[in-house]
């Protein structure tokens, strides 16, 4: 079958459907017809951690190790922070271009699923509410189902929440798995669902992964970055005496950007004027045998608490603004919140350094992870922005020529999502309801970027959500935190209005009739762990 396809894409025959990742890059030799001489054939990745082994994992697979090398350099001084961390849906499509089965992935990182973010306390009181995956009631005479809650919340007096219409979002809060070992699901299918991962797990088995099939894995220290009289980088040179040259260079070396930043000197554009929070405290908890299908995120006085379920403990942590709150009043509100006077582990403080690089491709030198920008984790996009960047990469993957359109398009592409995303993230504590204590009124007193001050113009008049066609966050995740905080628009859309609304009431009921079916017929999520941590898979 693949011989087949690489004759029609040899014939000039375009082929509309996805391929894998050794498909794309022969379309890349062959079609485009790239000069031999000018290939890259070296990687070095500076950084281990999720970033470097993501990084090392994805490009053994886009361009293997035939007549190429990929060589990653790790410190053994710095290991990975083995916090729960959540993941958006993305993340199912790139276990599959690895090539690594979900069961294998769940089993090694402690991993369980999830169907969205739960948000709780953001208006004040206890009342929670969802941004659910997937779809959300879908569409209705095409337009957005949300365009009709709206009119049938105010023509009913309604109390209907939006995430009714999210099969997810019923599913998550009758405790149910996406999918379980049967063929199919209508979640499942979709792909609408993500994991909670131990993140040093999921490095060491990334690791395994990318050295099993090739990747020469250094323990050193970098020492010096060598640049030519371009500014590119001509070699690295290590502790343990190793010069070591490349074609191209990947910085995954975290918030000390060793290549990009310090070597290179790009500069780093703060955005701590519109996100406050820029420091956390992570102290994980024993599993207390509750396993909920999502992430919550709970509103304290200065910021938030995550609270991850993973199959072996329970990750849980602080993100807080260090202008609002110190370490030690910050810790003692989280073992408040907690009620646990004791974690599993000592709490631990981390910087956040929230911003972006002005170029995260310079020259020779891509940055990838934290090197190349950072957002506090209130949407899980950490490491959904790792593989995006790489996924952006394979697709400008440059020759030695290093083309500048190509160095630009991504820079450009790369700057529009790491500027979405932060707009998502100001979005929630724009709209909080809360005003008790001063880090909530300061959050809503920012003067917002004019990205999102026009964005928020055309939603209030229309209820339309505009997006990019690449953005990670479709109109329904907008919507589920405008609903969920309590901001509608004024106007109802006219072409919402040309609807027939008693037809339009029978299609909401079967909505809420469908996602109560589709949440029944899937296992819980408890069941669904035990059988995949416990039993081994069915082949």
């Amino acid at each position: 079958m693949e011989s087949v396809r690489h004759r029609r894409y040899d014939a000039g025959i375009k082929f509309a459907e996805p391929l894998c990742l050794e498909c794309r890059y022969f379309i890349y030799e062959r079609a485009l017809n790239v000069d031999d001489t000018r290939r890259i054939r070296n990687i070095i990745i500076v950084g281990g951690g999720t970033a470097g082994w993501m990084t090392a994992a994805l490009l053994n697979r886009f361009i293997g190790t035939k007549d190429r090398s990929i060589t990653l350099i790790e410190s053994a001084e710095i290991g990975t922070i083995g916090v729960g961390e959540a993941t958006v849906p993305p993340l199912v499509g790139y276990l599959k271009d690895i090539g690594v089965p979900e069961h294998e992935f769940m089993r090694r990182c402690h991993a369980t699923y999830k169907l969205g973010i739960q948000f709780t306390n953001w208006c004040g009181g206890q009342e929670s509410f969802w941004h659910p995956f997937g779809v959300v009631g879908g569409f209705i005479d095409k337009l957005p189902a949300f365009h009709f809650w709206t009119k049938y919340k105010r023509v009913k007096d309604s109390a209907l929440p939006y995430q009714a219409l999210a099969p997810n979002a019923t599913a998550g809060d009758l405790g149910k798995a996406p999918h379980s070992d049967q063929p199919s699901s209508n979640i499942g299918d979709r792909g609408s669902y993500a994991y909670h991962l131990d993140a040093s797990a999921f490095a060491e088995m990334l690791r395994d992964v990318a050295v099993r099939r090739g990747v020469t894995h250094l323990i050193d220290e970098v020492r010096e970055v060598v640049l030519d009289d371009r500014g590119y980088i001509k070699h690295i040179e290590t502790a343990g005496e190793n010069k070591l040259e490349a074609d191209f260079y990947i910085d995954c070396s975290g918030f000390r950007s060793l290549l990009i930043g310090q070597a290179m000197g790009d500069p780093y554009i703060d955005w701590g004027q519109w996100l406050l929070c820029d420091r956390a405290v992570a102290m994980p908890l024993a599993q207390t045998g509750e396993f909920p299908p999502f992430t919550r995120a709970t509103a304290l006085d200065a910021g938030w608490v995550w609270r991850i379920p993973l199959s072996n403990r329970v990750g849980c942590g602080y993100v807080f603004s260090s202008s609002h709150r110190s370490d030690e009043q910050a810790l003692r509100e989280l073992r408040k919140y907690t009620g646990q006077a004791q974690s599993v582990s000592d709490p631990f403080f981390l910087n956040m350094r929230v911003g972006r690089r002005k170029n995260f491709w310079a020259k020779n030198c891509l940055a990838i992870g934290l090197s190349s920008g950072f957002l506090e984790p209130l949407e899980s996009t950490g490491i959904y922005l790792i593989q995006a960047a790489l996924q952006l990469f394979t697709y400008y993957f440059p020759d030695r020529d290093f083309n500048p359109l190509l160095v630009k398009r991504f820079n450009h592409r790369m700057g529009e999502m790491f500027e979405e995303v932060r707009d998502f993230i100001i979005l929630h504590y724009l709209l909080s309801g809360r005003d008790d204590t001063d880090f909530w009124t300061d959050c809503r007193e920012i003067a917002i970027p004019d990205s999102l001050g026009e964005f928020l113009e055309i939603y209030d008049d229309t209820g339309i959500v505009e997006t990019s066609v690449s953005a990670l966050f479709p109109d329904t995740s907008y919507y589920s935190i405008f609903a969920g905080l309590g901001r509608l628009p004024r106007n109802i859309l006219p072409r919402a209005n040309l609807s027939d609304f008693d037809k339009v009431e029978l299609i909401i009921a079967k909505i809420l009739k469908m996602n109560k079916d589709i949440a029944h017929s899937l296992p819980s999520h408890e069941e669904a762990l035990n059988r995949l941590h416990q039993t081994p898979p069915r082949s």
